[in-house]
């Protein structure tokens, strides 16, 4: 049900994108390269997020924290903003969860979406260079060497208000905050009102679940806003270089590459 308010107000607001993709044609070469792309960005979240879980794996197997910072969490003044929430509504609360469940993913799949149906190279480009792979290269490091938990987990309750896919243990950075700034300022970038005030309100909205479902840290999400801005820049960067182009040039000759050894097996039984 929450999923499908969300999918909804999503929806409503990209709509104009939408209808654009009804003259989407696969006979085009310009609308097949864009869909590659497009394509090859959400393989790329998919692999990255396969990653994910492989090194959730090692950590569990060989243990690599050095760093061990639950009671400097704890002890930083005003780290913990959940001491000044109510939590009388249970209506707020199954909105919250579900803005903090789908609130990673979606609106950076929205603003694919729309790349895709407006034939927007450039920004599938940011996209590419300042989303999921940026995002997991910098934290994946935190997450591996340090452990710090998750405040509910931490505070001790017995019941945590949102039990999360991730580790406990994977909250400093805040991916969640990351991924949120750099969304928002790739949405403030985007024609349209209607996104830019979705934007605008959804992803500062993502962060204060952090808070408010005792997940993370005050520092945590702090931490997250500069990655999250750093991506940005560095999406802006790679983007005015042309390094797509470079990796898609590369790509297809790897794939060429692959192709010959077939091509001539093939050629030879003929």
């Amino acid at each position: 049900m929450e999923l499908a308010v969300i999918l909804l107000i999503f929806l409503i607001a990209f709509r104009d994108d939408l209808i654009q993709l009804k003259s989407f044609s696969l006979h085009s070469e310009k609308d097949r390269f864009i869909f590659r792309v497009g394509l090859g960005l959400l393989g790329l979240a998919l692999a990255v997020a396969g990653v994910d879980r492989l090194v959730q794996f090692l950590e569990l197997k060989f243990h690599p924290e050095v760093f061990f910072i639950n009671d400097w969490l704890e002890k930083l003044p005003f780290n913990d903003l959940s001491i000044f929430f109510g939590y009388r509504s249970r209506l707020f609360l199954r909105i919250i969860r579900a803005v903090y469940h789908y609130g990673f993913f979606l609106p950076c799949i929205f603003l694919i979406l729309r790349a895709v149906a407006r034939r927007d190279f450039r920004g599938l480009s940011l996209l590419v260079f300042s989303t999921f792979a940026f995002h997991y290269a910098l934290h994946f490091p935190f997450y591996i060497f340090t452990e710090g938990h998750q405040i509910w987990y931490v505070k001790g309750v017995m019941v945590p208000l949102f039990r999360t896919v991730s580790p406990l243990d994977h909250v400093f950075p805040s991916m969640h905050a990351s991924m949120s700034v750099t969304s928002l300022l790739l949405a403030w970038r985007q024609p349209g009102k209607a996104v830019r005030v979705l934007y605008s309100l959804f992803c500062p909205l993502v962060i204060f679940a952090t808070f408010y479902l005792q997940i993370h840290w005050t520092i945590d999400a702090v931490a997250g806003v500069f990655i999250g801005i750093a991506a940005v820049k560095f999406g802006e960067y790679a983007t005015s270089l042309g390094w797509l182009h470079l990796v898609i040039a590369k790509i297809n000759e790897s794939w060429l590459l692959l192709r010959r050894p077939a091509d001539r097996g093939l050629s030879s039984r003929g």
